[in-house]
């Protein structure tokens, strides 16, 4: 499943690249997630909810700021399940972050 944003020839051929390399097609889904880490010694969380997920790892909105590279716990609020992922992308804006989730598992979002 993939959304098409914009109609332009060359939009389209960008979105078809990334989507190529992709190593896995993402389902839109709202998940919600506390995220965990370690900082300066100390365990921080924040809320988070996820905007699309597959089976290596999703696209979520944060409410921290965290850095690319950081080691995290992802942990879904309703059934507390847990898996550990890394920050692979953020966007210009503070609130939007990727995860890859270090061993990649599908039924971790709970998804039919």
């Amino acid at each position: 499943m993939s959304t098409k944003i914009s109609k332009s020839p060359s939009a389209l051929a960008s979105q078809e690249r990334w989507e190529k390399l992709r190593s896995h097609k993402r389902i839109i889904s709202r998940v919600k997630l506390l995220v965990e880490w370690e900082q300066g010694g100390a365990k921080e969380r924040a809320n988070a909810v996820t905007v699309d997920v597959s089976h290596s790892g999703c696209m979520a909105v944060v409410g921290a700021d965290l850095p690319l590279h950081k080691r995290v716990r992802l942990i879904q609020q309703e059934t507390g399940r847990k898996a550990e992922a890394e920050v692979v992308w953020r966007s210009h804006e503070a609130w939007d972050a990727g995860f890859e989730l270090l061993q990649p598992d599908a039924t971790f979002w709970g998804l039919q």
